[in-house]
């Protein structure tokens, strides 16, 4: 400031007498008394104060609320609502939630399809002739009439008549040809030789055309080849024999499409509960109605009855599989690939194989 000062002074005294007050200010004559240097020092205040007034900013004019105490309590109250409700909204509106993803599934893999009911060819062994000992028919000579006088002793060889030898009856057992042909040709069907049971059977029925046994495997024969209709002919000639016949009429159930076919199976069942082959044919039915719990529980009843039929059993693993008992069903189908050693249950063992290793892999 000092220097400002000086500056200004030195600049006064070199001019021509010329002032550095505002236009807008008189400039102050000296009074009589005073001095000249007085007045100089005077002036050059007032110009340095005029020179700071003129740089300084004017100030803003200051916001003053002209509301009255009413409004701006309605006011603040408004704003208040406003912010409660847009919260009270935000709670009750739903919201969606994120979907977590899921790892991509394999794609499903369809089960295997049951078996239809191929007749249990198992020879029956006729029961065993027991060769009744024959016994001696022995004619009695007739007991001589002594009279009461004493024999002559020449008449006394008349009189003893020798008796006649024992007779003995015999029977003659006929050779069983039928059994062993019968056990042969069912041998040869389990290791799928068809050719040699359909010789055995068939010479069987040229003996006796009414062999259960016989006509059954000539049934059960056509069915693995794929003809229908004459295994239905074998079936019809076994239902001759017996109408009643489990095993003929489960598997003639297969063919049939009544609406009362299941009545019938059922009426069937509740007057033998211990046939595999009604309750197997029953699941059968429900199989192609895709009524696959109910299948299930006949083939499971089937099973019980008869454990080691491999076609009860894998039939039983399909219906688990479909219902999605996956360890229950793996543990059947292996039972079946076991017990069809053979591979003459009619299924197919690579698929079933494939099925069991697709239930078994890890992470299922």
């Amino acid at each position: 400031m000092s220097l400002l000062l000086d500056a200004m002074k030195k600049a006064g005294d070199r001019g021509n007498g010329l002032s550095l007050a505002p236009h807008d200010q008189p400039t102050t004559a000296p009074s009589d008394g005073a001095s000249p240097d007085a007045a100089k020092t005077t002036a050059t205040r007032a110009a340095g104060e005029n020179l700071f007034a003129a740089k300084k900013k004017p100030a803003a004019p200051r916001f003053r609320w002209k509301l009255g105490l009413v409004p701006t309590t309605f006011l603040i109250c408004s704003v208040i609502g406003a912010a409660y409700g847009y919260y009270v909204y935000l709670e009750i509106t739903p919201h969606p939630q994120p979907v977590p993803q899921r790892p991509p599934q394999p794609a499903p893999v369809s089960p295997v399809q049951p078996l239809p009911l191929v007749a249990s060819i198992a020879p029956q062994p006729a029961p065993e002739t027991m060769a009744k000992k024959p016994e001696a028919a022995v004619e009695k000579a007739p007991q001589p009439f002594f009279s009461e006088a004493k024999p002559r002793r020449r008449n006394a060889a008349k009189l003893r008549a020798p008796a006649h030898p024992a007779m003995a009856i015999t029977r003659q057992q006929e050779a069983d040809s039928i059994t062993p042909v019968l056990f042969d040709a069912y041998d040869a069907y389990e290791h799928g030789d068809y050719v040699r049971a359909e010789k055995g059977y068939r010479e069987v029925l040229a003996k006796d055309a009414r062999n259960r046994d016989a006509l059954l495997g000539m049934a059960a024969i056509s069915q693995q080849q794929g003809q229908d209709e004459n295994a239905q002919y074998y079936y019809r000639q076994v239902l001759l024999l017996d109408p009643r016949d489990p095993v003929a009429q489960g598997a003639m159930s297969a063919y049939s499409t009544g609406e009362d076919n299941e009545s019938r199976l059922k009426q069937m069942i509740s007057e033998q509960p211990r046939s595999a082959a009604l309750h197997y044919a029953l699941g059968n039915l429900y199989a192609r109605q895709s009524r696959w719990g109910d299948a299930q529980q006949s083939y499971f009843s089937a099973r019980m009855l008869e454990p080691s039929n491999a076609q009860f059993t894998y039939n039983l693993a399909v219906s688990l599989d479909h219902l999605g008992q996956n360890k229950a069903a793996a543990q059947h189908y292996q039972q079946a690939l076991q017990l069809d050693a053979n591979n003459n249950a009619g299924f197919d063992h690579a698929q079933a194989q494939k099925r069991l290793n697709e239930l078994t892999a890890p992470g299922r």
